[in-house]
């Protein structure tokens, strides 16, 4: 264990204000904007290999540095710039911004480290039209070493994120007028916060990291504040039905050429795993990241064929084959296919399997309703995805990843795991909706089903309040799934995830600092090696 992870161990306290100063320096040692437009984050791990990408305001090559743990510089690469079409800014993003504001498409650099060692630790520099960031990074190691990874999901940044409050249902309550006691910009920043405290050695987000994929806006306000933690931990996206959407009114909503160039942006920003081997439009909308004894697989199920049937998760997209290029998860898909295959190497050659998309399947809140247009039912439905539930159960996925609904809710499916030879066994399948990265803090619809909850921060975390009124625990918060890998001495493995939620404490100055607290829902798994 590292001194920074040992020191991370410690509960986390952090005042708003603070924050917003630390991270509005942090990595950079020269004035914002003069030569990165978005400061220097990692990408597409291997135990031998890193991407690290950044974006500048010019065509001028930057230079990396890459440090050993000891401090000894191992390699010195040059960037070759390109100017990166895809973020151009929409004309009708312009009256929503300042006056000028309104910048050309900046410049991609994008190296790819090769030569490092397996389970081990760098540090690298990047310096760029006279700004110099910097940050570190774990490469994935032997089998038996820790791992520690954050899940959450619906950061759905945009500029209005700052001084927008969500609504802020309490249990029993349909009074839709109570808003959450910071702005979404406030709790999206002191989440980051405190992930960075952890110093996980990645960081998954389950969809919905923009308000509108096609607005670049967004984006720039999704960079301006995650950049600093992907600086020091590898991001690893879900595309979510957010990242389709251009945008509203004239920007397009989703309309396949302009929801196609939403996820261009997308793909611009992110280097992911090309191991799925289907066509080329698909690339990186779906991908698997092998990290000791985990596999991670991550899935774009934002489309069911036939549009606008029972297997449809987005009524207002045609999927892949009408007019769009959303790839279809059915079995006799391409996605379904490789998804099978991979789930059965995890299956071989992991410890655990986690399985990570945007929809939650069981879910106690609007998206947890049928797919539909009449009352009861919900044009962008994740109960479509129960149709996978007996393959994840067969090749015995232990998790489910998800956000979508914007709350946290547990949910434990049990079956049939077959395994190799064609003997069964029991299996547990535990699913997690875990979309309150930074945005919406919703409760529970009439009319929802979902028989399987073990937990739901809205109903099994009461709000606690003094003599006085003032909350003092308890109730929906912003917060992130935690999962930590370890193996015993023994030899099995056991991974435990604790839900955390960011808990907001007024000061004397009418701000709030953030204390670091657990939901009571915390599971372990236990697995034997073969």
């Amino acid at each position: 264990m590292t001194g920074a992870r040992a020191r991370a161990e410690r509960s986390s306290c952090l005042l708003a204000g603070l924050a917003l100063l630390a991270w509005s320096l942090v990595g950079v040692s020269a004035v914002q904007g003069a030569g990165f437009r978005v400061t220097p984050y990692l990408q597409n791990p291997s135990e031998t290999a890193v991407t690290v990408i950044w974006f500048s305001e010019t065509e001028q090559a930057g230079h990396l540095s890459l440090r050993s743990e000891e401090g000894i510089e191992t390699q010195r690469l040059t960037s070759a710039p390109v100017r990166a079409q895809a973020l151009a800014y929409h004309p009708a993003e312009t009256p929503e911004t300042n006056p000028g504001s309104i910048r050309k498409p900046p410049y991609l650099h994008q190296l790819r480290v090769q030569g490092l060692q397996p389970g081990s630790v760098y540090s690298f520099s990047v310096e760029q039209g006279g700004e110099t960031a910097s940050g570190q990074f774990n490469t994935p190691g032997h089998r038996k070493s820790p791992l520690r990874f954050i899940v959450f999901g619906d950061s759905e940044t945009e500029p209005e994120s700052v001084g927008k409050f969500a609504a802020w249902p309490g249990a029993g309550e349909t009074d839709p007028g109570r808003k959450y006691l910071v702005d979404q910009e406030t709790g999206y920043r002191a989440n980051l916060e405190v992930i960075r405290e952890r110093s996980p050695d990645f960081v998954a987000i389950a969809g919905d990291l923009v308000e509108s994929g096609g607005e670049q806006r967004d984006w720039d306000e999704f960079w301006r504040l995650t950049a600093p933690l992907a600086s020091g931990t590898f991001l690893m996206p879900a595309l979510g039905n957010h990242e389709y959407f251009a945008g509203p009114g004239v920007l397009g909503q989703y309309r396949p050429e302009v929801s196609e160039r939403a996820i261009d942006r997308y793909r611009a920003y992110f280097d992911l795993p090309a191991n799925s081997p289907g066509r080329a439009a698909h690339r990186e909308r779906y991908y698997a990241v092998n990290w000791n004894a985990v596999t991670l697989v991550v899935l774009d199920l934002n489309n069911g064929l036939p549009n606008r049937s029972s297997s449809d998760t987005n009524w207002y997209l045609p999927g892949d084959g009408e007019g769009g290029q959303a790839p279809d998860w059915k079995p006799g898909s391409e996605q379904h296919s490789w998804l099978e295959q991979t789930l059965e190497q995890a299956q071989h050659n992991s410890a655990f399997t986690f399985v990570m998309f945007h929809h939650c399947p069981y879910s106690s809140g609007v998206h947890g309703l049928p797919p539909g247009e009449r009352d009861g039912e919900d044009r962008l439905s994740g109960y479509p995805l129960r149709a996978l539930t007996p393959l994840f159960l067969r090749y015995g996925v232990d998790v489910v990843l998800s956000g979508h609904d914007e709350m946290y809710e547990h949910s434990l499916i049990t079956g049939q795991e077959i395994l190799p030879g064609g003997r069964s066994r029991e299996h547990a399948l535990h699913v997690y909706d875990v979309g309150i990265g930074g945005d919406g803090l919703r409760g529970p619809v009439p009319g929802s089903d979902n028989p399987y909850r073990v937990f739901l921060a809205h109903e099994d975390a009461p709000e606690i309040r003094d003599g006085q009124g003032v909350l003092v625990d308890g109730g929906k918060h912003y917060g992130h799934l935690e999962v930590n890998v370890t193996a015993s001495e023994s030899g099995a493995w056991e991974a435990r995830l604790d839900m955390v939620y960011l808990f907001p404490v007024a000061t004397e100055d009418g701000q709030y600092r953030f204390e670091r607290r657990l939901y009571n829902d915390s599971t372990l798994l236990v697995s034997q090696p073969d």
